[in-house]
Order: structure tokens, then C-alpha cells, then sequence
């Protein structure tokens, strides 16, 4: 018996430890290629966009920004705080990522981390006058909203996403936990209620038992009276 449960706990840690890896490679790959797309996008702005913003359609147009705020132009901290605050963030990700259940919440939190090591890069090797000092570079207009970059883009859309499912799990999660609390409430009430049919038809068993066994003491004697009867009728007629 404890040869099979020393099994069957390795078997659960090399699952366990399978998953991690996989949820921390899923992670890292989505982070990669988020992080190449945002790079090369911001490569192609300063070269294409250096003459002036183009046009694309209706309310967006590309147009070369420099950002030394955080994301979509808003100058609450300084470059080095808000990079000292995204590599907080990343490894805080990178942690949490190892166990989530969701394969499309750990993408969704992988567009997160390619994000924030976007803006990261951009603020670590562009110029600027001190450490992760430089600006980051924002090229898409949607005339109405703030300049921002494809970085931007995965940590709002990851963040978002990932706020969805989690809730979807959370609500899951509590209804399973009232669906077993009335299924373990109605469990024990029906066996409650066996238990009293049980104890019941043992009581009517045993009594029926103590019926039966006075039943011949008290029959007894009126089969001795009849037995009496018989005899002396038979006297009466050989008389």
C-alpha cells in the first residue's frame, strides 16, 4: 500500500513539474514574439515615419512619437522608476505563470511580459540622458486617444483578457463549491434518513423476534387445557 501511494505521488510531481515547464515555456514564447513584433514595428517607425505621420484609414494614422512617460503618454514616474517597476513586474508574471491552469490566460499574461520588455528595451538602449532614461517610441494614432505601440497593445489586451478568464475560473469555481456543499448536504440527509429506515426495520425485526419467542410460552397452556377436554370427552363415550 505505500509502495503504490510513493507511486502515485512521484506520478503527480512529474505532472506537476511537466506543467510548469510547459505553462513557463508558453509564457516565454508568446513574451519573444511579442517582444520581436513591438521592436521591429518601432524599427520600421523611425525610418518610415521620420519625415511626417501617414494616413491608414478612417481615425488611425501612423505617427512618430517620443515617450519618456509610461504608457500612452502619461508622465507619472520617471524612466528609471517605471523600468525598475516593469522588471518587477515580469518576474512577479513569471512566477505566478508557472501554475495557472489556463493555457490562454498564460499567453494572455505572455503578451504582458513581451509588452513590458518592450518599453523596457526601449528605455534600457535608446539615448537618454541617464540609466533607463531613454524614450520610448509610440507610432500609431488613433486621432482620440494617445499615441501608443504594439507593447502597449499586449499589456492592455493581455491585462484585460487575463482579468476575464480569471473571473470566468473564480465564478466557476464558487459555483462548484456550492454545487458540492448542497450535494454534501443532501447526501447526508439521505443518509441520515437510511440510517433511521435501517434502525427502524431492526427495532420491528427484533420485536417480531420477542413475539415469537413468547408466543409458545403463553400458547402453552391453553393447549394443555384442550388436550384435557379431549381426554375426558373420550371417557365419557367409552362409558
Amino acid at each position: 500500500m505505500e509502495q503504490n501511494e510513493g507511486v502515485a505521488g512521484k506520478r503527480y510531481t512529474a505532472t506537476g513539474k511537466k506543467a510548469r515547464q510547459t505553462n513557463l515555456l508558453i509564457l516565454t514564447a508568446t513574451a519573444a514574439v511579442w517582444l520581436g513584433l513591438d521592436q521591429l514595428t518601432k524599427e520600421w517607425a523611425l525610418s518610415a515615419l521620420a519625415d511626417g505621420p501617414n494616413h491608414v484609414v478612417g481615425p488611425l494614422s501612423f505617427r512618430l512619437v517620443f515617450n519618456s512617460g509610461s504608457a500612452f503618454g502619461i508622465n507619472a514616474l520617471s524612466g528609471l522608476w517605471l523600468g525598475l517597476l516593469a522588471i518587477a513586474v515580469v518576474g512577479l508574471l513569471f512566477f505566478y505563470s508557472r501554475n495557472l491552469p489556463s493555457r490562454a490566460m498564460t499567453v494572455l499574461l505572455g503578451l504582458v511580459v513581451g509588452g513590458a520588455l518592450g518599453n523596457l528595451a526601449d528605455r534600457i538602449f535608446r539615448a537618454g540622458d541617464g540609466f533607463m532614461s531613454g524614450s520610448v517610441v509610440d507610432f500609431i494614432d488613433l486621432s482620440r486617444w494617445p499615441v501608443f505601440n504594439l507593447a502597449d497593445s499586449g499589456i492592455v489586451a493581455g491585462a484585460i483578457g487575463a482579468a476575464f478568464i480569471g473571473s470566468r475560473m473564480f465564478a466557476k469555481y464558487e459555483k462548484g463549491e456550492t454545487e458540492r456543499s448542497e450535494a454534501g448536504g443532501a447526501t447526508r440527509a439521505e443518509a441520515g434518513k437510511a440510517a433511521g429506515t435501517k434502525a427502524g426495520d431492526a427495532v420491528k425485526a427484533e420485536a417480531g423476534d420477542v413475539h415469537h419467542l413468547l408466543r409458545p410460552e403463553q400458547q402453552r397452556p391453553e393447549a394443555s387445557n384442550t388436550t384435557e377436554t379431549e381426554a375426558g370427552n373420550a371417557e365419557s363415550s367409552q362409558s
